[in-house]
């Protein structure tokens, strides 16, 4: 088996209580704690898969009350981020972007319509960036982004009518 790191963003901090509880019931190697005030719980889970170790981790948490918003991930970022990560400047970066620079066809922001803080997502910059710059670069493991996905459909699904019509969508 391999251990898995990744940290779930929880609805409230647990009480000491049920933190016990949970340390009780096997969940001994989860970290309770806050990140910029965010309830937060940190895994070192083994399992055989990271979407065994995602997916148990939740369920234990929602067994003992507590609710798993979402995963930290790094796959939403913005210009200035890709630029770090390819070691470029931003301008050359945000150049790529609005097809000034390169051959065109950068990925689309993940909120177009929205002013403000602009995102990309790395799973869709990452082979752009292969195929037209020929930079090898990490992709990051799509386990915690459709963890993500599953967590915010988890959320929402009670609110709209006929959700199984599109949950269904998954099974296509």
């Amino acid at each position: 088996m391999t251990t898995y790191d990744f940290t779930l963003v929880l609805d409230r901090w647990p009480t000491e209580d049920e933190q016990d509880s949970l340390f009780a019931s096997g969940c001994d190697d989860a970290t309770f704690g806050d990140e910029q005030g965010v309830p937060v719980a940190e895994f070192d889970r083994e399992a055989e898969t990271p979407a065994e170790a995602v997916a148990s981790a939740i369920q234990t948490l929602d067994r003992a009350g507590l609710r798993a918003l979402r995963v930290i991930d790094h796959d939403l970022m913005t210009l200035a981020d890709v630029a770090i990560r390819l070691g470029q400047s931003r301008e050359s970066v945000r150049r790529y972007a609005t097809g000034d620079r390169g051959p065109g066809g950068f990925p689309p922001p993940a909120n177009p319509a929205r002013g403000g803080t602009v995102f990309y997502r790395w799973s869709e910059i990452a082979p752009w960036v292969r195929q037209h710059l020929g930079i090898e670069v990490q992709e990051e493991d799509p386990t915690l982004a459709f963890a993500n996905l599953i967590l915010q459909a988890r959320q929402y699904s009670k609110h709209v009518s006929n959700a199984e019509l599109l949950t269904s969508l998954l099974n296509t």
